[in-house]
């Protein structure tokens, strides 16, 4: 759903273009659909450079600093013991003499 509305600006632009050109087929108004085309086609491109813009690099590293870190990065569960182990696959802590989780069956030590 967000895809459809960063580049909805774009579609609207592009249908603009579009039915300008296609007024310019006429025999009346013939300059008027070729501006409205020509707008609409700057606007469409307009409008990508702006989604483009904000979407910006997927691959850039730089924005890893933007983000504040986790501050915890324990187990969630309040009730945690370090005789405890957790199981990472499922989230639940069981008490360590399990070798395994009793709800998925993942190894825990």
């Amino acid at each position: 759903m967000k895809f459809f509305r960063q580049w909805a600006g774009v579609i609207a632009s592009l249908i603009l273009a579009g039915s300008g050109f296609l007024v310019s087929f006429g025999k009346e108004a013939h300059y008027f659909g070729l501006i409205l085309g020509c707008v609409g086609l700057v606007a469409a491109a307009w409008q990508a450079w702006q989604v483009k813009k904000e979407m910006g690099d997927p691959y850039d590293l730089n924005k890893l600093w933007d983000s504040p870190l986790p501050e915890d990065i324990q187990p969630e569960a309040a009730d945690y013991e370090p005789d405890q182990a957790y199981c990472h696959r499922c989230g639940h802590i069981v008490p360590d003499d399990f070798a395994r989780c009793p709800d998925c069956g993942e190894p825990v030590r």
